[in-house]
């Protein structure tokens, strides 16, 4: 299956994430934990970056919904 890659704010990833959430969890929940999982590596390896430029700022900690 062709793969595309689709560039989102958090605040649209976790609105996608509601949004699914209200479908039956049978058929969505596989689209759901992929799109978290995703989500949240993405989330983890930007606020790395960040913190290795700015060691000294306390960063608020993102996190994807559902």
């Amino acid at each position: 299956m062709e793969q595309i890659s689709i560039n989102l704010t958090l605040e649209e990833v976790n609105t996608i994430l509601e949004s699914l959430g209200r479908l039956p969890y049978t058929e969505v929940f596989q689209l759901i934990h992929k799109v978290k999982a995703q989500a949240e590596a993405q989330v983890q390896a930007n606020e790395m970056r960040r913190q290795e430029h700015q060691p000294t700022v306390t960063q608020a900690k993102s996190e994807v919904l559902v």
